[in-house]
């Protein structure tokens, strides 16, 4: 298996809708930044403090960049640190954290690390901390649906009733920190027959179609993108029409 999946969770969002983002990236770098690196230590520290770590470093070292463990980054994770931990104190609660889990009938191309799955009490619990400032994420979005199919296969769970609960706690955008989605397992089978796999068809196929939309903010290629292009000069036409 490759250091980076050919159709990662974490970018579900875009390769659903626009093949090219994938089938036209396959030799394009993709630059980490300083936000994402900061994301990255702060979910070490989550790691550490939940697997009963006392003495937590100074400092964490992502990529090169050092980023100090402060109150203030503690503070922010304590909700996400609290909501697992309840999660792990239930009864015969098998648990993992940072766990890198396979989407299955995918052919290997979709798979990533999973912050926090859960199971308990015959439910599935997947949780996933966003420590950036930025835009609220929808717990219902195609990232955790992804994540906790993959949780699924690596229990061996199949039973389509299974309760799936798809949690994002995101501390630092100033709104409800802890915000979940519901669903079952069987619902997810069918997302995963009619939406994924089409899509990761197309890309397996080659299509290089273009598709623009909000997705676009973290595609490497849109500054060479004619669909990305096309939207904004719209935008920018309906801007100054009379």
């Amino acid at each position: 298996m490759s250091s980076h999946a050919a159709c990662s969770p974490s970018s579900a969002s875009m390769w659903l809708a626009c093949p090219a983002s994938v089938t036209l990236t396959k030799d394009m770098t993709r630059p980490s930044s300083k936000f994402a690196k900061e994301g990255t230590a702060a979910h070490t520290v989550a790691e550490l403090t939940l697997k009963g770590d006392i003495f937590l470093p100074d400092k964490v070292t992502v990529e090169g960049d050092e980023f100090v463990v402060s109150p203030g980054m503690c503070r922010a994770l304590n909700p996400y640190v609290t909501h697992v931990q309840s999660l792990m104190a239930a009864p015969k609660a098998r648990v993992y954290l940072e766990k890198r889990t396979v989407v299955p009938f995918t052919s290997g191309m979709v798979w990533g690390t999973l912050d926090c799955g859960v199971h308990t009490f015959g439910e599935l619990h997947v949780v996933d901390l966003k420590f950036g400032k930025g835009v609220a994420v929808d717990p219902s979005g195609p990232q955790l649906r992804l994540y906790a199919l993959g949780l699924a296969d690596l229990l061996e769970i199949n039973i389509p009733d299974t309760v799936v609960h798809l949690t994002i706690c995101q501390p630092r955008t100033g709104g409800e920190a802890i915000r979940s989605y519901t669903t079952t397992l069987g619902e997810l089978w069918q997302w995963l027959d009619f939406e994924v796999d089409p899509a990761l068809r197309r890309i397996k196929d080659g299509d290089t179609t273009e598709n623009a939309g909000a997705h676009c903010r973290w595609c490497v290629r849109k500054t060479e993108c004619k669909a990305f292009a096309a939207k904004h000069q719209g935008h920018a036409s309906a801007a100054f029409d009379d």
